[in-house]
């Protein structure tokens, strides 16, 4: 009687797994886009999901924007300009695909394997395609476009007071190497903030537009300024507060040290006239 009741329990066990098994299988199939709208929410869930958790895709998506609202400042025809935006989807669809192909993968196995690697190595590879692909678009679409107004930019900064530009980088590097020793603890120093990048970076930004006077020069540089600030945020986990804190040290210096170069033909005549008296 003891076997047959055991024999019973796991008849009975092994029921319950099957059951378990259609229902899940039974959910599954409800999760299935019945409507239109249903598989547009779930595409879109997908984009914004695969925005907030890839790091190489928000970089994708911030040089994108950029580029586009780039290119409302030239006078592109209408094919130029659908080949720019198939460019810059092609770019984020490869590397949606590359991160999709990644979690396949560790889905599948947590154990080394080439299989797994050659699969994570060819999607990464088609990314680098695509960016390739995109950079050679790039250049064709604005190198024309772009050499007369990088000449005269770079015109204008040789043009200016160049050791306004080495006082701002060497003003930014001591002052940040000044408060890491007064805010840094133990003996890792060089991870304190303020960053010394970020805020020249910002810095260096801040200079560069009031001696252009461009936008899409001064919008060049906040970008890849903004993408060093974040590689620093995720290299080191440090809060986004202090890269903040960081740019607006970089941008102060910029603007005390240019506002006294401005002032300094008044400076000058007021220290002659206390002397004088």
């Amino acid at each position: 009687m003891d076997k047959k009741t055991s024999n019973k329990n796991d008849e009975k066990k092994k029921l319950t797994k099957e059951e378990q098994k259609q229902q899940r299988l039974d959910e599954l199939k409800h999760t299935k886009n019945k409507t239109f709208f249903t598989a547009y929410k779930h595409a879109l869930d997908g984009v914004i999901r695969a925005f907030k958790t890839e790091r190489n895709l928000r970089i994708d998506y911030v040089i994108g924007l950029f580029v586009l609202i780039c290119s409302l400042f030239f006078d592109f025809t209408k094919t130029e300009f659908a080949c720019l935006c198939l460019t810059i989807g092609f770019v984020i669809f490869s590397e949606m695909i590359n991160s999709t192909v990644e979690y396949i993968v560790d889905l599948i196995t947590d154990k080394y394997d080439d299989r797994a690697k050659a699969a994570k190595d060819i999607a990464a590879g088609g990314v680098l395609i695509s960016s390739v692909v995109a950079v050679i678009v790039a250049f064709f679409l604005f190198a024309d476009k772009l050499t007369m107004a990088t000449t005269s930019v770079i015109a204008t900064i040789f043009s200016s007071n160049i050791y306004i530009l080495f006082t701002i980088i060497f003003a930014v590097i001591i002052l940040a190497v000044i408060l890491k020793g007064f805010i840094g603890k133990g003996s890792n120093y060089s991870m304190a903030y303020p960053s010394a990048r970020v805020a020249l970076a910002f810095g260096l930004t801040t200079y560069v537009y009031i001696i252009t006077k461009s936008i899409l020069v001064g919008g060049v540089a906040l970008i890849l300024s903004i993408i060093i600030a974040q590689i620093r945020i995720e290299n080191t986990k440090i809060r986004p507060i202090y890269m903040i804190i960081s740019a607006i040290i970089g941008v102060l210096v910029v603007l005390i040290i240019y506002q006294i170069t401005l002032m300094k033909p008044q400076l000058s005549s007021i220290l002659n006239n206390i002397l004088g008296k």
